[in-house]
C-alpha cells in the first residue's frame, strides 16, 4: 500500500531552531530614528525597518517590495505584542532561552573586538613579507649565557650591570661597528659561536610581540635601541625582507648527534647520510628509509613526516635548504645543524594567504592565544572602568592595607579608626564595594596566589567591573542589546504561533476535515508516480545496489534496520515535478539518475512502481499536509484581522515615501 509523503519536522524544538534562525537574519533595532509607524503607543523607526528589507531582500528594492514587506513587518510586530499581553515572555522557558542565549553572546561583548580584528589586520599585513634579522642578547641569569667567562666580572647578577653593557653594545654600534663583531664580542645567545648573531627571517607570530613590533618598523639596515625583556636586553637589526614564503610541508629523515659527538662520529653519520641520499635519489623509499634510520622520535610511525612549519621554527641553516627546494618530491642534499645530519624531502609548499576576506578565519584565533592579546584584554578593562563609572571612594591605602592584614591574622574584621566592614572602598555603577567584599576576595585569592595588596586590589576592581558589565551589557551597548532583543522576540514569536495557529490547526482534525471537504478541488493530483524513495549512505553503495535493484524492491520496509541505517527506503505517491533526479520517460520499473547531497555525501534516487496521468483527487490522508498548511494560513489570516483591530497601526506615509525616493 502505497503512503503519501508528508515533509513535517519530526522533532518541535528542531522547528523551532530553523524559525528562530531565519527570523534572525531579518529583524533587527535602532532606537533613534524617524518613526515609520506606530500601534498601541509602540513605535517603530524607519532604520529598523530599512535594516530588515535589506537584509531579506538583495534583488528587488521597489516601492511595491517595500511595500510588501512592510505588511509582513507590521505583522510580526503585532504578533510579538499579542505575546507579550498574553504574557508569554514570562514563561520559565521563555526565560530560561533568552537567558542561555545572552550567556553565549555575552563573550563575543567582552572583549575588545574593535582591538582584536585591528591586531588581525596586522597580523595579517606581516604574514605577507618575511624579516630577516640580526640578534644580540644580553642576559640577566648566568643559566641563560653560552660563557660566563665572556665578561671581566663574569655573569650580570642584577640589571644595572647588564643594562651597562647593553649600552656598550648600543655605543659600539652607533660608533659604526660592525653588528657581527660587536655580536661576537657582547652576546650571550647560545647560538651566536655559529649563526654569529644571523638569526635568519622571521615572521608574524615568529618573536614575542614586543620583539615583532620592532623587528616589523625598522628599515632595513637599521637597529633599534636595547629592549628589556623579562630574560635580559636583546638589540635587532633589520637585514633584509622578502614576499612571505608560507609554510611547507615536509618529511626528512635526521641521522642524530649523540651530545658532545667526536669527529669520527660524525664522520660515520656524514657517510651514512650519502649512502641513504644516494638510495634516495635513484628512486628509493623515503618514508621506508626514514622509519629504518631517522632518529627523530616519531619517525617510525610517520615515515619522517614532520608538522607543517613556517619562517623562523628552525635554524636558518635547516631553512635555508629546506625553502630552496624548488618542488614537491625534491629531496636536499644531506647538510648539518648541531642536531646532526638531515636529508629532507619537500611535500608541498603553502602559499602565505593574500586573501583579505581571510583575515578573521586566518588569524583571530592565533591573535587570542597570542600575548598580544593581553594588551587588548587591558585596553579592554580600561574601557570597562571607564564605562562603568568605576570611583574610588575610601583613600587610605595604608590603612586598608592594615585592615586587611588584620583580617588575615584574625580570621575577621576587627574595626579600625575610619574602616569596618561596612565602609564602602568603591563604586562601580550602582554598586558599592564593601570592605567585606574586598576581604572575601583576599581570602579566596591568598588560597593560591600571593601578591602584594595592590596588585590584587586591581586584580579586584578590574572583576567587579567585569561583573558589573556583563550584568548590564544591554545599557553599554546597543548591538548586544538589539541581538538578545532579537532572539527574544523570536522565541516569543514562536511560542504564540504554536498556541494560536500550529497546535490548534494541527490538534482540530473536525475543522481540518471540513475544509478539505469545501476546497477538495484544491487538492488534485497531476501527473505522478508511486515510487519506492532511497537514500543511501555513499556512492559506491548506491551504485551497487542499482545493479541488481530487485531484491531491495522486495524488502525495501526493513532495509533501515538490516542495513544500520546505511540504506533507507520508504514508499509514496509523487507528484513528477517532486521526483529528484527526473529524467524525460517516466516508466515503472525504471530508476531515476542519482542525486548526491553534498552536505554529507549520500545519494538519492526513486524505482518508479507505477504512473498516473491524474488529474485524480487526493483523499483527506494523501493530502493532509498541504490541507494543515492551507488552514493554518486562514487561521493566521483571520487573527491577524483581530490583532489590527486591537492595535491600531498607523502608516507614516511621508516617511515611507522618502525611503523609495
Amino acid at each position: 500500500m502505497l503512503r503519501t509523503f508528508s515533509f513535517k519536522f519530526s522533532k518541535p524544538e528542531h522547528m523551532k531552531q530553523i524559525f528562530i534562525a531565519v527570523f534572525l537574519v531579518i529583524y533587527s533595532i535602532n532606537l533613534y530614528a524617524q518613526t515609520l509607524f506606530t500601534y498601541k503607543g509602540e513605535k517603530v523607526d524607519k532604520e529598523e525597518f530599512l535594516r530588515a528589507f535589506y537584509k531579506n531582500n538583495t534583488g528587488d528594492k521597489s516601492e511595491q517590495a517595500m511595500r510588501e514587506y512592510l505588511n509582513l513587518f507590521i505583522a510580526f510586530k503585532l504578533k510579538v505584542k499579542a505575546a507579550k499581553d498574553m504574557r508569554l515572555d514570562t514563561l520559565p522557558g521563555q526565560k530560561n532561552d533568552v537567558q542561555n542565549f545572552r550567556a553565549q553572546l555575552e563573550e563575543e561583548y567582552t572583549n575588545d573586538e574593535k582591538m582584536i580584528r585591528s591586531l588581525s589586520r596586522e597580523a595579517f599585513e606581516r604574514s605577507q613579507k618575511d624579516i630577516r634579522l640580526s640578534h644580540i642578547f644580553i642576559p640577566f641569569d648566568k643559566n641563560a649565557t653560552r660563557r660566563a667567562t665572556s665578561y671581566t666580572n663574569g655573569v650580570f647578577s642584577d640589571t644595572a650591570a647588564a643594562f651597562a653593557v647593553a649600552q656598550q653594545v648600543y655605543t659600539a654600534l652607533n660608533n659604526k661597528e660592525n653588528f657581527t663583531a660587536v655580536a661576537m664580542k657582547y652576546s650571550q645567545d647560545p647560538s651566536v659561536e655559529t649563526n654569529k648573531g644571523d638569526i635568519g627571517y622571521i615572521t608574524v607570530f615568529t618573536l614575542p610581540y614586543a620583539l615583532e613590533n620592532i623587528a616589523y618598523n625598522l628599515n632595513t639596515g637599521d637597529y633599534a635601541p636595547p629592549y628589556k625583556s623579562n630574560l635580559g636586553y636583546h638589540i635587532i637589526m633589520k637585514t633584509g625582507e622578502r614576499p612571505a614564503f608560507g609554510r611547507m610541508s615536509a618529511a626528512q629523515i635526521l641521522l642524530a648527534y649523540a651530545t658532545q659527538p667526536t669527529a669520527a662520529e660524525k664522520a660515520a653519520q656524514s657517510r651514512l647520510a650519502d649512502s641513504l641520499y644516494s638510495i634516495i635519489i635513484k628512486g628509493g623509499d623515503f618514508e621506508a628509509l626514514a622509519r629504518q634510520y631517522s632518529g627523530e622520535r616519531n619517525a617510525a610511525a610517520t615515515g619522517g613526516l614532520m608538522p607543517d612549519f613556517g619562517v623562523g621554527r628552525y635554524e636558518p641553516v635547516f631553512e635555508n635548504a629546506v625553502f630552496s627546494l624548488q618542488k614537491d618530491g625534491d629531496v636536499t642534499k644531506p647538510f648539518e645543524t648541531p642536531f646532526g645530519i638531515h636529508i629532507v624531502k619537500r611535500i608541498k609548499h603553502l602559499p602565505v594567504a593574500t586573501d583579505t576576506l581571510q583575515i578573521n578565519t586566518l588569524f583571530k584565533d592565533q591573535v587570542l592565544q597570542d600575548s598580544r592579546e593581553k594588551m587588548a584584554r587591558e585596553q579592554f578593562a580600561k574601557e570597562v572602568l571607564n564605562k562603568t563609572g568605576y570611583k574610588k571612594i575610601f583613600q587610605n591605602d595604608e590603612e586598608l592595607w592594615n585592615a586587611t592584614d588584620s583580617f588575615l591574622n584574625n580570621n575577621r574584621i576587627i574595626p579600625l579608626k575610619g574602616i569596618n566592614g561596612k565602609t564602602v572602598l568603591f563604586s562601580i555603577g550602582a554598586d558599592q564595594v564593601t570592605m567585606s567584599d574586598w576581604t572575601a576576595y583576599v581570602q579566596e585569592t591568598r588560597r593560591t596566589t600571593i601578591l602584594p595588596y595592590n596588585e590584587m586590589m586591581k586584580q579586584f576592581v578590574a572583576l567587579r567591573a567585569n561583573s558589573y558589565y556583563r550584568r548590564n551589557l544591554e545599557k553599554y551597548d546597543s548591538r548586544f542589546r538589539d541581538q538578545v532583543a532579537e532572539f527574544s522576540d523570536g522565541n516569543l514569536l514562536f511560542e504564540v504561533m504554536e498556541r494560536k495557529i500550529w497546535n490548534k490547526a494541527g490538534e482540530d482534525k473536525t475543522a481540518l476535515k471540513k475544509y478539505y471537504d469545501e476546497h477538495t478541488s484544491k487538492y488534485m493530483w497531476g501527473e505522478s508516480a508511486g515510487v519506492i524513495f532511497f537514500t543511501v549512505a555513499d556512492k559506491t553503495t548506491a551504485e551497487e545496489i542499482r545493479k541488481d535493484i530487485q531484491p531491495y524492491i522486495k524488502k525495501w520496509k526493513g532495509l533501515s534496520e538490516s542495513t544500520s541505517g546505511k540504506i533507507i527506503a520508504d514508499s509514496a505517491r509523487f507528484d513528477i515535478a517532486q521526483i529528484p533526479g527526473i529524467n524525460t520517460s517516466i516508466q515503472p520499473g525504471k530508476l531515476t539518475e542519482m542525486v548526491t547531497d553534498s552536505s554529507d555525501g549520500s545519494v538519492n534516487f526513486v524505482y518508479i512502481i507505477n504512473t498516473y496521468k491524474g488529474p485524480d483527487q487526493k483523499s483527506f490522508e494523501e493530502a493532509r499536509g498541504l490541507v494543515m498548511n492551507d488552514y493554518q494560513a486562514v487561521l493566521e489570516e483571520k487573527w491577524l484581522t483581530e490583532l489590527k483591530k486591537k492595535y491600531p497601526v498607523k502608516v507614516n506615509e511621508k516617511v515611507f515615501k522618502s525611503l523609495v525616493q
